[in-house]
């Protein structure tokens, strides 16, 4: 069954808003049910990967790509706050190790919302 509006998951014993707007996938994939599963589960791969990359990363021209590309993968399944992350991970100074943990930590709780959210919709 899919649920029709995206719930909110719970992260660190916190409410934080959905992850995925399942509206905007709806209408991105025209209401096809396995393309959205498909996609979801691509875009599942790739932010545990890129994730998994960005936390061993020591290149920051490897970590702005990394980035940018996790952005737009997020924006185009409506993985909003997916990407509003990696906008935030782009403004990083490299070379500021606390900030890039600050923000790697954000991605992580943000992942797990994420996954949270999509295992209620798979």
């Amino acid at each position: 069954m899919k649920p029709k509006q995206a719930a909110a998951s719970n992260v660190d014993g916190g409410c934080v808003e959905a992850v995925v707007d399942l509206a905007h996938l709806d209408q991105y994939t025209l209401g096809d049910l396995s393309l959205q599963a498909e996609l979801l589960q691509l875009f599942r791969m790739q932010l545990k990967n890129q994730t998994e990359e960005l936390v061993s990363c020591g290149d920051a021209t490897l970590w702005r790509s990394a980035v940018h590309t996790l952005k737009g993968a997020a924006r185009s399944v409506g993985a909003g706050p997916v990407a509003d992350v990696a906008e935030a991970m782009e403004m990083v100074e490299f070379s500021d190790a606390a900030a890039r943990a600050a923000v790697l930590s954000r991605l992580i709780a943000t992942r797990a919302a994420f996954e949270a959210q999509i295992e209620e919709y798979l």
